[in-house]
C-alpha cells in the first residue's frame, strides 16, 4: 500500500504545476531545508529554498539560498546590472555591520543549467577574513534565479565538496 501512496502523491505534485518544479534543488541528505511560500503556486512571485548544514557544534557551517523571482512578460533584465547591484548591497550591508567586503568582478557560471553571473566576497573584520559568501544570477522562462552561499572562511575550503553537491543538484527553468 505504501508504494502506491507515494506514486498517488507523486501524481499530485507533477500535475498540480506547482512553481517548484521550475526550481527543483536536490539537498544532501543532513541539511535543514525550509521552503517559502510552503506550498507555491505557479504563479507566485517569489519563492525560496534555503538549506542550512550545521556544524557539530550546532552552529551554521553552511548556508545556501536559491530564489525563483517571476518577471513580467515584456521584463527586459540585464543580468550584470542586477548582480553588480546585489555585490553593491552586500558590500552597504556588511559596511553598516563593521565589515570589509571585497568582492570579484561578475564571472561566466551555470546555475542549474541556465546561463549566468557569479561573484564571490570575502568579509574581513580588522584585517582577518571570517566568511567568505558567493552570488549567482541566472535568467529562464519568465523568472530570474539567484544562489547565494555562505560559510566562516576557515571552514569554506572543506565544505567545497558540500557546495558543489548542492550546486549540482540545482535545476531551472
Amino acid at each position: 500500500m505504501g508504494g502506491l501512496r507515494f506514486w498517488l502523491l507523486l501524481g499530485a505534485l507533477l500535475a498540480s504545476g506547482s512553481a517548484w518544479a521550475d526550481m527543483q534543488v536536490v539537498w544532501p541528505e543532513g541539511w535543514s531545508v525550509s521552503r517559502t511560500p510552503e506550498d507555491a503556486a505557479a504563479d507566485a512571485p517569489v519563492i525560496r529554498q534555503r538549506g542550512v548544514r550545521m556544524a557539530e557544534d550546532g552552529s551554521q557551517a553552511l548556508v545556501m539560498e536559491v530564489t525563483r523571482s517571476r518577471l513580467a512578460a515584456d521584463a527586459s533584465v540585464n543580468v550584470e546590472k542586477v548582480i553588480v547591484e546585489m555585490r553593491k548591497a552586500l558590500q552597504k550591508d556588511f559596511l553598516r555591520q563593521g565589515f570589509q567586503a571585497a568582492c570579484s568582478r561578475p564571472q561566466a557560471v551555470k546555475l542549474g543549467g541556465l546561463e549566468g553571473l557569479e561573484v564571490r566576497c570575502g568579509i574581513s573584520r580588522n584585517g582577518t577574513e571570517v566568511l567568505k559568501q558567493a552570488l549567482q544570477v541566472a535568467l529562464g522562462a519568465g523568472a530570474a534565479y539567484s544562489l547565494t552561499y555562505a560559510a566562516p572562511a576557515e571552514h569554506y575550503a572543506a565544505l567545497a565538496g558540500e557546495i558543489e553537491s548542492v550546486k549540482a543538484g540545482i535545476s531551472l527553468r
